[in-house]
C-alpha cells in the first residue's frame, strides 16, 4: 500500500472529531500525524499493535495527572479500526515550532548560550515534575523536545516512560529508549532508574545541541565505556566555564553524581 492509499485509509477510519493532514514522524511505537481535533490543530499520534495496550494507557494518565507549561498536554484519545485491528490513537496539542533535531541540521545556526541553559530549565522542570510522581522519560533526545509558538520548550512522547510506583512492564534486562541518547544503567536494563538517568540524557542532548556534535558519536557501547567527552568548550569557543561544567555533571558515569533537580542544577547558570 502506498503512503497516498494509507493515509487515505487512516482518514476514513478517524471518528469524526479527528481530521488528518499529513504525517508528521515515525518512530518505535507509531506514528504521528498532523491533524486537527475538534477543530483545533494537534499532533494524532497512531500507536503500532502492541501485545500489552496499558503503556498506552499509562501515557495518557501521566499526562493528564500532571500540569506543566513544558510537558506535551492530551486533547483527546480513541480508537480505530485498521483491517480488523483495533488501534489507540492520541491527539496532542501541536506545536509548529519543530525540535531540536532541527538544530542539528547543516547551516542552522547555532543556539546562544542563554537558551541552551533555558531549555535545561525548562525541560527540567517538566522532568523534576514527572520524578515527584516517580516517573522517568527514559527517551529524552533532541527530537523529543519542540518548540512552542510563544517559545517554550516542552518534552514529548513519554510513551517509554516507567512508572516505579506502578507494575512495571518491561522485561528485565530489557533496554527501553533510544541507542546513542540512554544512560549507561538504562542501556544496561536496570529496572529501579531515577531522575539521574534522565539528568544524563538531557545532558548529552544539550550538549550535542550546543555544538552540532554528539559527544559519543550516538554510539551506545562508548556511552556505557563510560569516559569524559571532548571538552565542549573547545567545540564551541566563547561558552561560560558554568554551562559546560553542568552538563559534565550530568553525564557523570555515577548516577549518584548527577544532580537530583535539573531545574534547580540551571538555575544559578
Amino acid at each position: 500500500m502506498s503512503t497516498t492509499d494509507f493515509l487515505e485509509v487512516l482518514r476514513n477510519a478517524l471518528p469524526d472529531r479527528f481530521l488528518l493532514d499529513g504525517q508528521h514522524k515515525s518512530g518505535g511505537q507509531g506514528s504521528v500525524f498532523r491533524g486537527r481535533c475538534d477543530g483545533q490543530p494537534a499532533a494524532l499520534k497512531i500507536f503500532k499493535p502492541l501485545d500489552d495496550p496499558r503503556r498506552i494507557l499509562r501515557e495518557i494518565d501521566m499526562l493528564r495527572e500532571i500540569d506543566c507549561p513544558y510537558l506535551i498536554k492530551v486533547l483527546a484519545t480513541g480508537k480505530i479500526m485498521i483491517d480488523g485491528t483495533d488501534l489507540e490513537i492520541i491527539a496532542y496539542e501541536f506545536h509548529p515550532g519543530g525540535d531540536l533535531s532541527d538544530t542539528l541540521a547543516p547551516g542552522a545556526p547555532h543556539l546562544p548560550e542563554d537558551e541552551l541553559v533555558r531549555i535545561g530549565r525548562e525541560v527540567g522542570t517538566a522532568v523534576d515534575l514527572l520524578w515527584e510522581k516517580r516517573i522517568v522519560h527514559r527517551d529524552i533526545k533532541p527530537a523529543n523536545i519542540v518548540r512552542a509558538t510563544d517559545g517554550r520548550y516542552v518534552l514529548v512522547d513519554v510513551g517509554f516512560a516507567c512508572h516505579l510506583d506502578r507494575s512495571i512492564l518491561t522485561a528485565p534486562g530489557l533496554a527501553v529508549g533510544t541507542p546513542g541518547y540512554m544512560s549507561p544503567e538504562q542501556a544496561r536494563g536496570r529496572r529501579n532508574l531515577t531522575i539521574h538517568s534522565d539528568a544524563f540524557s538531557l545532558g548529552l542532548t544539550l550538549y550535542e545541541v550546543a555544538c552540532k556534535i554528539h559527544p559519543f558519536n550516538r554510539d551506545q557501547r562508548a556511552i556505557c565505556v563510560g569516559g569524559v567527552p571532548f571538552p565542549l568548550t573547545s567545540l564551541r569557543p566563547g561558552l561560560s566555564t558554568g554551562f559546560p561544567r553542568a552538563l559534565l555533571q550530568m553525564m557523570s558515569s555515577s548516577p549518584a553524581m548527577r544532580p537530583r533537580s535539573l531545574a534547580i542544577h540551571f538555575m544559578s547558570l
